[in-house]
């Protein structure tokens, strides 16, 4: 599904990223990779390997669109305690097979205490916002102060769907006047409850598809 913001034309995609093809960028937040894996050194067993699975769809997704820039609006990894060394094994490998991508990470809440950790990756770091063309990108979590339309993740929106004895939670982008929020992008990934409004559009994804939430 194509949205208009900021007079350029993004298209919201089912695997819960965002492509701007004017630019050749993918952009995706809050994959949380690792998240198991920082469970289990807290002492919770859960299995692992959940990482597979989100690093095949971002695969799939540049092969598909042929994309050269991957912006990550923050959260890549749950936390220090992520990176196992298998963890650590597979994300070489992925970015290996990548090489003439050119990563950006907006370093997110989860990010804290990882810096270096992450410096061994190929990323472009930002600290806090970055500005590219009519958008500011940011992770969402410090709400800076701009006259820019903002593209963010942080929240990880889902939204309600009622209908009848269905009850379902859905993954959406939460389009507002000023601002474009995308869902967590990670299999392992809760969610914040939204409803669309004035000057609130609400975009779910299901099944594989995207459509409106009246």
């Amino acid at each position: 599904m194509i949205i208009q913001a900021a007079q350029q034309s993004i298209e919201l995609l089912p695997e819960k990223a965002f492509l701007w093809r004017q630019e050749n960028l993918l952009g995706l937040s809050d994959l949380h990779l690792g998240k198991a894996e920082s469970y289990q050194f807290a002492g919770v067993p859960m299995p692992s390997g959940g990482h597979l699975a989100d690093l095949d769809t971002l695969n799939h997704l540049i092969h598909q669109y042929a994309v050269h820039r991957v912006m990550i609006l923050g959260d890549w990894i749950h936390n220090k305690y992520s990176l196992s060394e298998i963890v650590v094994r597979d994300l070489h490998s992925f970015f290996a097979a990548h090489k003439t991508v050119e990563w950006t990470l907006l370093l997110g809440n989860h990010e804290t205490g990882s810096h270096d950790i992450l410096r061994n990756m190929p990323f472009h770091f930002v600290e806090e916002e970055l500005q590219i063309g009519p958008f500011l990108m940011t992770h969402g979590h410090k709400n800076p102060s701009t006259d820019l339309f903002q593209i963010q993740g942080h929240t990880h929106p889902i939204v309600n769907i009622h209908q009848g004895a269905l009850r379902l939670k859905l993954p959406c982008f939460v389009l507002e006047k000023r601002a474009l929020t995308i869902p967590a992008f990670g299999s392992m990934t809760g969610g914040y409850a939204v409803k669309p409004g004035i000057n609130k559009r609400i975009f779910a994804i299901g099944n594989g598809e995207i459509f409106e939430v009246e």
